[in-house]
């Protein structure tokens, strides 16, 4: 006889940030509506509070159920009721999925103004910091939890499509990554980064010439862009309970990208 289902996350709670944009959104939105398939109950959090809905409509139209949470994960405050708010509603947290950041659109150090690096730092840093800390207090009763950010091979390889405030955030969150997983796995707790290269979403698709797009993805090692499903179906991997003994990983997903000698990503095209 056959036991359950592999990467089965029924009956799990799971927060997912910067999931807004329904149909149309990012990496973000992609997972929280492939977590809802594979069962889990899904808090959609977005700092656009109708961005947020979107998806949350999106899911619940398809069967699943999420709702909205918007909130800006950014502030301490808010982080902390976003969280409380999710318990209430759904009496847990078990994955928290940290997809938001913010890239600062000024790349060069001395054209980057203050304000922007600033707030790099505190979605892309303090945030994912916030929210683990108080997801963690209710993990830990259980002693069971899921914390996994999504963030980009910019923290092991640097990048100048992004600039030096993205790429050193997602460094540090590759060192939060890393401690935070020693801290809490005597807890069940797992902590884990994911690490995508050059991911095709309906958002990106959206601002990126296709023309562009299509130039680049036979740069890759694997002659292609990666798509949002697989980015997705790593992390219901990583929710679920076989993924128990994996911890303190960065998981680059990227089509081998990250492994050519040499190299950075360059802005016209290629890998240089």
């Amino acid at each position: 006889m056959l036991g359950r289902q592999l990467c089965d996350v029924s009956g799990l709670v799971a927060l997912v940030t910067g999931a807004g944009g329904g149909a149309q959104g990012g990496l973000g939105a992609q997972i929280a509506r492939v977590l809802a398939q594979a069962g889990a109950q899904v808090a959609v959090n977005d700092l656009d509070a109708a961005a947020a809905e979107a998806t949350a409509e999106e899911i619940r139209a398809q069967g699943g159920v999420a709702e909205a949470f918007p909130a800006d994960v950014a502030d301490s405050q808010q982080a902390d009721q976003l969280v409380a708010r999710v318990i209430e509603r759904f009496g847990k947290i078990d994955v928290l999925v940290h997809k938001a950041e913010y890239h600062s659109r000024a790349h060069r150090p001395d054209q980057i103004p203050l304000e922007e690096w600033q707030r790099s730092v505190a979605v892309n840093v303090h945030a994912p910091f916030y929210l683990s800390r108080a997801a963690v207090r209710d993990m830990r009763k259980r002693k069971f939890g899921r914390i996994i950010f999504v963030s980009s091979i910019a923290a092991i390889r640097t990048s100048v499509l992004h600039g030096v405030p993205y790429v050193t955030t997602k460094e540090a969150l590759y060192g939060f990554t890393r401690h935070l997983a020693t801290e809490v796995a005597q807890h069940g707790i797992t902590v884990n980064a994911i690490l995508p290269g050059f991911i095709v979403t309906p958002k990106l698709a959206a601002h990126w010439p296709q023309e562009r797009i299509e130039k680049l993805g036979p740069t890759i090692p694997a002659l292609r862009a990666g798509t949002p499903e697989e980015v997705a179906s790593l992390v219901v991997y990583l929710a679920s309970p076989e993924a128990g003994y994996l911890t303190g990983a960065a998981i680059p997903i990227d089509g081998a990208v990250s492994i050519v000698p040499g190299g950075r990503m360059d802005p016209e095209n290629c890998w240089v």
